[in-house]
């Protein structure tokens, strides 16, 4: 188990799977974002506290799980402080960005220069480029349907909605999303959304456990709805 600062208010956690369960926890008890996945986010937190020696006045507004490809879990907890809300918002996009591969930007800007050429050849584009999964946690549907309202970008990725033991899940596909995207993601979430997670596993168990409420663009339907 290694803990690290990223920023002034974000402390990370990076914990494997064997770890986890010395600690009395299962991955799905943990996915299942119930009452013992708190217990388990609030016992990592008071870890924190000890190995820094320092006791954190961090009102803890984001949880971020983030799974790693040497199948561990990287845990990053943000705090919101009133006036340092800016600090505190570059903190997330920050980690959020990390948790995209580091070779994915190198990728996204050789598939747009070849869109760009009108005698691309299909052919020649980049092939088996990695999946990045994020999923938005909001407490009731409402403060998912203000969310979808303000989400104005041009070109909204692939995108669904699922309902888990009385939350809501917003499942988006950034693959192709330019940093400026995330950013504006990034600062809707941190107002609306209960949690972010990144990553394919908990998608696929949401798509296994939860119910699928929309199975395609969810944010565009509720928008017009709303």
């Amino acid at each position: 188990m290694e803990f690290s600062r990223i920023g002034e208010h974000t402390i990370k956690c990076v914990i494997s799977e064997e770890e986890i369960e010395s600690l009395g926890y299962t991955l799905e008890e943990i996915m299942s974002n119930g009452e013992r996945t708190q217990e388990f986010m609030n016992h990592i937190f008071d870890l924190a506290e000890q190995k820094f020696e320092q006791k954190f006045n961090l009102g803890v507004k984001t949880v971020r799980a983030d799974f790693l490809p040497d199948h561990t879990l990287a845990l990053t907890f943000s705090e919101h402080q009133g006036s340092q809300m800016m600090e505190h918002l570059k903190d997330i996009v920050n980690g959020f960005l990390d948790s995209i591969p580091p070779d994915k930007w190198d990728e996204l800007k050789k598939e747009s220069e070849k869109e760009e050429q009108s005698d691309t050849d299909p052919s020649e584009q980049v092939e088996d480029v990695t999946e990045v999964v994020a999923i938005f946690t909001f407490s009731d549907m409402d403060v998912f349907m203000r969310f979808s309202r303000l989400v104005t970008l041009e070109r909204i990725p692939a995108n669904m909605l699922y309902k888990y033991q009385g939350k809501y899940y917003l499942i988006m596909t950034l693959t192709n999303c330019t940093e400026s995207q995330v950013l504006h993601l990034s600062v809707l979430t941190d107002e609306y959304a209960d949690e972010v997670a990144v990553g394919p596993e908990r998608k696929a168990f949401l798509e296994e456990h939860g119910e699928q409420i929309l199975a395609d663009r969810a944010i565009e339907t509720c928008r017009i709805c709303y």
